[in-house]
This record gives C-alpha cells, sequence and structure tokens, in this order.
C-alpha cells in the first residue's frame, strides 16, 4: 500500500485580471478614445495635464493605477466591467473613425476627412481636424490623441448610409480606381470628365490631379496661359496647372495629355529659363498620386492637410 499522501489539485482562484483603458475599449469594441471621452463624461477619469487621473467614482468600480518603467503611470479596471450597463449601452451608440469609413471605398483616412470638409462637417484647425455645427448635427464627436495632442471626429455607424457622404465617397472612389479593375466604373469611355469644382478635363489623369487639388483645397487654374512668352511669339502655351498663392505650375506627362510633346518640352524650357517652381507628375505616380503630391507640395514648402 502507498502511504504517499495524495496530491491534490490546487482550488485557489487566480487573481481577476486588471484591463487598460485601451484594452478595455478592444474588449467593448469601441475606439480608445471614444472609451476615454465616455469615462471623462461619466466622471470616472478626469484630464490632467500629465494624464488621466481617477475620480473616486472611478476607484468605487474598480479603478486603480499601475506604474511601468516604460508607460509611466495608467489606469486598470477590472475585467468584469466590460459587462457594466453603462458600458453595454456603448454598443447602441458605436462610432467610428474616417478609417472606418473609407475602408469599403478603398480610401484613406486623410482623403475621407477631406471629403467631410468639403461637405462642411469638419474643418481643419490649428491642432487638426476640428468637429463644425453642421458635422455636429450630423453626430460626430470631436476627440483628442492623448499622445500628439491633434484633434479628430469619429462618427455614428449609420453615417455611412448618408446620402451626400454616401454619394462622394463613390465618386472620390471611382476618380481613382482602374477601370480595367472596377465593373461599372462611373468614368470609364469618357472623353469629357466634369470635376466637382466645374473643371473639364478630356485626360483621366488631368481629371484626377484636379479633384485631388480641389479635394485638399487648393486654388488652381487650368490649362493657364503662360505669361513669359514673347509677345510677337504667335503661339500660346499653355500649363497644364498653375496654383497662384505658391507660383506654382503642375505637369502631368501622361500619353493623352491633350498637347504634343514638342509643346511640352517647350514649356519645360520657359519653366527652366524662368526658375519656375514645377511638379512634374508621370504616368505611374497617378496610381499613388495622393502620396506623391503630397511629398512633392512638401518639399515645395506648402502645407497639405
Amino acid at each position: 500500500m502507498d502511504d504517499k499522501p495524495q496530491q491534490t489539485q490546487s482550488t485557489q482562484k487566480e487573481p481577476p485580471q486588471k484591463l487598460s483603458t485601451s484594452a478595455l475599449a478592444k474588449v467593448l469594441d469601441v475606439p480608445s478614445q471614444q472609451l476615454f471621452a465616455t469615462l471623462k463624461d461619466y466622471g470616472w477619469i478626469r484630464k490632467l495635464d500629465e494624464g488621466w487621473a481617477l475620480s473616486s467614482k472611478g476607484e468605487f468600480e474598480g479603478g486603480e493605477y499601475v506604474h511601468s518603467k516604460r508607460y509611466g503611470r495608467y489606469i486598470v479596471w477590472p475585467e468584469e466591467l466590460a459587462s457594466h450597463p453603462l458600458l453595454l449601452a456603448l454598443e447602441d451608440n458605436r462610432h467610428i473613425s474616417a478609417t472606418m469609413v473609407g475602408k469599403a471605398f478603398g480610401l484613406s483616412a486623410r482623403e475621407v476627412n477631406r471629403i467631410l470638409a468639403e461637405l462642411g462637417w469638419i474643418k481643419h484647425g490649428f491642432q487638426g481636424w476640428e468637429l463644425t455645427a453642421v458635422g455636429e448635427q450630423r453626430g460626430g464627436i470631436q476627440l483628442e490623441n492623448d499622445s500628439s495632442g491633434t484633434f479628430y471626429v469619429v462618427w455614428p455607424q449609420d453615417i455611412q448610409s448618408n446620402k451626400a457622404l454616401s454619394k462622394l465617397l463613390e465618386f472620390s472612389a471611382g476618380v481613382y480606381a482602374d477601370p480595367a479593375a472596377v465593373s461599372g466604373d462611373m468614368f470609364a469611355n469618357q472623353s469629357d470628365y466634369q470635376g466637382l469644382d466645374g473643371h473639364r478635363h478630356s485626360s483621366r489623369a488631368h481629371f484626377q490631379i484636379c479633384h485631388w487639388l480641389y479635394m485638399a483645397g487648393i486654388a488652381h487654374a487650368c490649362q493657364r496661359e503662360l505669361p513669359f512668352v514673347a509677345e510677337d511669339n504667335p503661339q500660346t502655351l499653355r500649363a497644364d496647372f498653375y496654383l497662384p498663392a505658391h507660383q506654382l505650375y503642375i505637369e502631368c506627362w501622361d500619353d493623352a495629355g491633350g498637347s504634343s510633346l514638342a509643346q511640352r518640352m517647350q514649356r519645360k524650357d520657359i519653366y527652366q529659363q524662368y526658375g519656375c517652381a514645377v511638379i512634374d507628375i508621370e504616368k505611374d505616380d497617378l496610381d499613388q498620386l495622393d502620396e506623391v503630391l503630397t511629398r512633392q507640395f512638401r518639399k515645395q514648402g506648402i502645407r497639405v492637410f
């Protein structure tokens, strides 16, 4: 008979898990900044210059501080707080970011924010995108990024069903889409493209550039006559685009530009002769137009939102 004591399985319970506010937001499937704003509205936390602080209400709900060498002091919550009735109500009032709005259309957050600004729902201020009175009527909520201090706006999930927004999202997606890859492209097989600003183009590439300039809020002229040609020269040379506020020209070197290569080379010589600032857009740049133009504008000292 084995007289060794029988090993019994430990019944000691593990301590309840604690979640940071960001981790709790993931469990609730809401943007972390929305949860921070909600906890602030509930009076559980308050904003300080150095971060967030617990209130007596927050401590009552189980919030406590944790200190980390990497993150400093931050607040954690009991895992079961995810079942709190006030937080469960967030599921019925979940908001989405510009990134989520544009995902179905293949548009970036920056492109979506420009669309929202064109509609007058947001505007760009010193600290980022700010909610307007019209945007507030559409259910937008102004939030602030804790790490960068920049402003941004989130929207109710049903905002995507707004007719004005969905129409503009679809239009903008169609501007940049590859006609060969998209069935039913609204701009396929066209020879006359009209932009939102009323400008018309025979070239899709010029239409894309024009759309980008308009949505970025940059005043521009199309087919602007160059003022440098001698008066006795009977030939009129016109730039693809001219930005008067920045004295900047844009030339698009696509295959269907509407002017001969000889004329384009003449314009290039004139730009060099008079020391004009020029951005050249090649055919391969059109697949990443937002990144290319944003980078080129920054090189010219022009801030792009």
